[in-house]
């Protein structure tokens, strides 16, 4: 055998014995062989768009929707008849503030636009309410500790008698006590068959452009011009709506509004005297302190009464929210 011969032999041999090795050595030895992911190496190297089904997740997680699934009218009906359904069977809500109403609320069918804005409505008048009930209870404490920063804070937030002329760092015992009295009057929450009463009548069903652009559901007026929405055919009004930038802001307001302004002070009186001695207190009752919250007066007592009384409002007030 010729040297060339004799090194292109071994050569072949040489090349088989790494061939060898290299695929039957591994699993010979029992060395783990490297895994590579050809497919992601194959989407890398193409860099395809992922497109996610966003809808699928409302099947997966029925208590939530994603962001833009709020403008799906059949998705939003689904969600809201298991709100609505969770009421009626005393099982508590999930925590899902929807920010804005569905821009295409109009479209809906009558009764499916009344139980979506319903739906929508309760869980942010429930997160209204629990967040006036715990700054009722930062004001007990603030009075027990003698927490005057707190108590000044929340006598200049719910515009407590006098406030301008009180210096807070030199209150005598009646001066506490008559504003501790105050605000114990004052915060305090609202019904919720009141709450979704008003925002059916101001907001027409949340389908109003005052809602629509604003996020404003009930009606309230503002003479700052740059802080609402001028009305329709009467640009030159010295007023404008108040705009919001989310729904709970909304709420948040209108709860402030009635525990706040002088006009509803026989409003507050009332509910007083019916938490004094723990008796119940509806919508239906605290509307008839509500004739100056319209300019029809009486007649807007009426039509929340009406409201209350057709939608069966009443009984949402046994709602509540699930737990964080």
């Amino acid at each position: 055998m010729s040297l060339y011969r004799y090194h292109e032999s071994l050569f072949l041999i040489i090349t088989i014995l790494l061939f060898l090795i290299g695929f039957l050595g591994p699993k010979f030895w029992k060395i783990p062989q490297p895994l590579f992911n050809f497919k992601a190496i194959q989407n890398n190297l193409s860099n395809p768009v992922v497109s996610i089904d966003r809808l699928n997740l409302f099947y997966s997680n029925n208590n939530y929707l994603s962001s833009d699934q709020f403008n799906n009218k059949d998705v939003v009906f689904n969600w809201s008849k298991m709100i609505l359904n969770y009421v009626t069977n005393d099982v508590p809500i999930p925590r899902m503030y929807f920010p804005y109403i569905p821009k295409n609320i109009s479209q809906y069918k009558t009764n499916n636009r009344k139980s979506a804005f319903i739906a929508i409505l309760i869980p942010l008048a429930l997160r209204a309410n629990e967040l006036v009930l715990e700054e009722r209870k930062l004001m007990k404490i603030a009075f027990s500790t003698n927490n005057i920063y707190q108590i000044e804070r929340l006598s200049k937030k719910y515009k407590v008698k006098n406030f301008k002329k009180l210096n807070f760092s030199k209150l005598n015992r009646s001066e506490l006590r008559n504003i501790r009295l105050e605000l114990l009057s004052k915060i305090n929450s609202i019904p919720i068959s009141l709450i979704l009463a008003q925002s059916i009548i101001e907001s027409g069903w949340g389908a109003s452009r005052f809602a629509q652009e604003g996020n404003a559901l009930f009606g309230q007026w503002t003479w700052k011009n740059d802080d609402g929405i001028k009305p329709k055919g009467n640009l030159d009004a010295n007023f404008s709506v108040k705009n919001f930038d989310s729904l709970l802001d909304s709420v948040n307001s209108y709860i402030l509004n009635l525990n706040t302004h002088k006009a509803y002070k026989a409003l507050r009186n009332f509910r007083t005297s019916q938490y004094n001695v723990g008796k119940k207190i509806t919508g239906n009752d605290m509307a008839n302190f509500l004739n100056k919250y319209a300019e029809i007066g009486f007649q807007y007592v009426t039509k929340i009464k009406n409201m209350i009384e057709k939608n069966q409002l009443s009984k949402y007030e046994k709602s509540n929210l699930a737990t964080f």
